[in-house]
């Protein structure tokens, strides 16, 4: 790409120049080159078909008349000049529709899916251009989707919102699909003129005809009429043939341009609403306006992290009193069970007491009385135990380091 400043050739993925760092603009159209070479190419086939080949080898004396004469050999001019450009319209499209495909390629859909953020404009741009001059398709730097990514990724420093963004879209949109009826402003006016040039030899051969027709009457001598009247004639069909022949030549010439035109004008429209919608589905989504949000995704997985790494070093800190908790638990279950024997016989006792003495009904409640005091006595003394379980479980938890090694825990076994 060439720079405005320094006049400088850098690489098709520059974004600043090599030599003086300006930034490298667009490069403009290019269909006043292609103008000039479709009609430098038109004169050079008008010159040779009428010239060299294949007119001056055809013996068909029907041809001759019907491309014989100036205004045909204007109406074959301008048919093969409106060819010409159609022609290079359609390699223009070809390239068009590679970089569009180039766009979808998975690789470059997956890199811009990631996010675009203000700081990496420069070198996602930069990335695209070497992306698809890996690609190699050339001139990529005039593709519409190419100039509109770019565009838009410029104007994500300064503009703050998306919904300006996507307005920005729909301008550029407008842009390129005027400038694209615009392109076909030269066709149209050959598709025009071309019919107007047959018309136009159909006036002039009638006009010839009547010249000689006319001629004829003026200089009409009785003594020789029939001599005169066949030469007449034969200058009024000469003039006839030359007004008929010019506006079949012109019709049939202007029926492949108009459809091909034609054709060509849908696919480019076509690919103008793919380039649109691949802005709003790929693109839009992907920009990301706020220059604060990379920031805060950093902060954000490094509070994460941080918070990681205190809830594994606190799982490590706190394994070993849940390990003493567990065994503990098992202790004091293997207690319980073992207490189970014994105050099943004691229950036992109490229902044989029952039952061998019934006689003996005023000492019962005194009985009951001391049962009841030993029952408690065995009781307090579990609970005291349990307590004091529970406050050597504690101080060992809160004595713990953060390097300590796992030590056992002893439990006094309550004396039943």
């Amino acid at each position: 790409m060439k720079c405005l400043n320094c006049s400088r050739n850098n690489p098709d993925e520059a974004i600043y120049c090599q030599i003086c760092g300006t930034y490298l603009a667009e490069r403009s159209s290019s269909d006043l080159i292609d103008l000039l070479r479709s009609l430098v190419l038109a004169l050079i086939f008008t010159s040779v078909f009428y010239l060299v080949f294949p007119l001056p080898q055809i013996k068909s004396d029907y041809i001759h008349e019907l491309l014989d004469g100036r205004i045909s050999e204007l109406i074959f001019g301008l048919s093969c000049w409106a060819i010409f450009l159609v022609f290079f319209k359609w390699r223009h499209h070809r390239l068009q529709l590679k970089t569009y495909l180039a766009f979808r390629q998975k690789e470059l859909t997956d890199s811009l899916s990631e996010g675009i953020f203000v700081k990496d404009v420069d070198s996602r741009i930069e990335q695209i251009g070497t992306y698809l001059a890996k690609e190699r398709i050339k001139r990529f730097q005039v593709s519409v989707l190419f100039i509109r990514v770019r565009r838009i990724l410029h104007y994500l420093r300064v503009v703050p919102k998306k919904e300006e963004l996507h307005q920005i879209l729909n301008y550029q949109a407008e842009i390129d699909f005027n400038r694209l009826q615009n392109g076909y402003t030269l066709i149209n006016v050959l598709i025009w003129a071309i019919p107007i040039l047959g018309f136009i030899g159909t006036v002039f051969g009638i006009g010839q005809s009547v010249g000689e027709f006319s001629t004829f009457v003026r200089s009409m001598d009785t003594a020789a009429i029939g001599g005169q009247m066949r030469s007449a004639l034969g200058g009024v069909t000469s003039g006839l043939s030359i007004a008929f022949n010019t506006t079949f030549l012109a019709l049939v010439s202007v029926i492949p341009i108009m459809l091909l035109s034609s054709l060509l004008r849908k696919s480019q429209e076509d690919l103008l609403l793919k380039v649109e919608e691949y802005c709003l589905d790929e693109l839009l989504p992907n920009l990301h306006v706020n220059p604060g949000d990379e920031e805060l995704k950093d902060r954000t997985n490094e509070h994460l992290s941080t918070l990681n790494d205190f809830t594994e070093n606190w799982l490590k800190r706190i394994a070993p009193v849940l390990t003493s908790v567990s065994e503990n638990s098992e202790v004091l279950q293997a207690q319980i069970q073992g207490m189970q024997p014994l105050l099943r016989d004691y229950s036992d006792e109490i229902i044989h007491k029952s039952t061998s003495e019934p006689d003996n009904e005023s000492d019962l409640p005194e009985a009951l009385e001391s049962e009841v005091e030993t029952s408690e006595v065995e009781i307090d003394l579990i609970s005291s135990n349990d307590m004091e379980l529970g406050i050597k479980i504690s101080e060992k938890s809160a004595e713990i380091p953060s390097d300590s090694k796992q030590r056992d825990f002893s439990l006094n076994k309550p004396e039943v």
